[in-house]
């Protein structure tokens, strides 16, 4: 058997240290392990032949990458839109989204620039409330609710490894099947629904 001088032997393990340390300096972004997010932004809603109405709010997002490519997440978003001419409709609708989906990073974690698309089922729900004296409802507690189909996308850009300005937008569709006053629910209803989310928030891999 050939005998590896100590001197080259040396020589070899200080290279491969030097080779495998340096993607690791290098490294400028990570979408690995949990995840956690905030943001604000605007969001709007459109029921079935209705004028689009839009508004405020904000939320978190919790996730897992499992990779580098696909993570795995559950988003919440709250809003709140002061509805006009939609007839006895007219009020402040309040909408939630709950998303539970995946999302595809196009990866590279020696760039700070990392843009993704993503995927989910939503449960969406709104609450009405000021309506007008006209509505029979008036006065009571009313809320419709039912599931969504969500897409989107978005990029982000990194301040540092673990920390990035998240910038998303994305279209929900799908329709109210309950309608809920007071403690009563009914279900049955086919109200086709539309909405959508502009996000700017902040991501974070502890």
């Amino acid at each position: 058997m050939t005998r590896i001088p100590p001197r080259l032997a040396l020589f070899a393990a200080a290279t491969a240290a030097v080779f495998f340390a340096l993607p690791a300096s290098a490294q400028e972004s990570t979408t690995r392990g949990f995840l956690l997010g905030a943001h604000f932004g605007g969001s709007s809603i459109k029921v079935q032949d209705g004028d689009r109405s839009s508004g405020g709010g904000g939320g978190i997002t919790v996730g897992y990458g499992v990779n580098r490519n696909f993570t795995i997440y559950v988003q919440a978003d709250g809003s709140t839109q002061d509805v006009a001419d939609q007839e006895e409709v007219d009020g402040t609708w309040t909408m939630a989204h709950a998303d539970f989906g995946v999302r595809f990073h196009f990866a590279n974690s020696l760039k700070t620039f990392v843009p993704y698309v993503q995927g989910a089922f939503s449960v969406r729900a709104v609450d009405l409330s000021d309506l007008p004296a006209s509505n029979p409802l008036s006065g009571n507690n009313v809320s419709f609710s039912g599931g969504a189909f969500t897409l989107g996308g978005g990029a982000m850009v990194y301040l540092k490894e673990t920390l990035a300005l998240d910038f998303g937008l994305l279209f929900s569709g799908g329709e109210f099947t309950k309608l809920t006053v007071g403690n009563t629910t009914v279900s049955g209803f086919d109200i086709d629904t539309q909405s959508t989310r502009f996000n700017v928030g902040v991501s974070w891999w502890p």
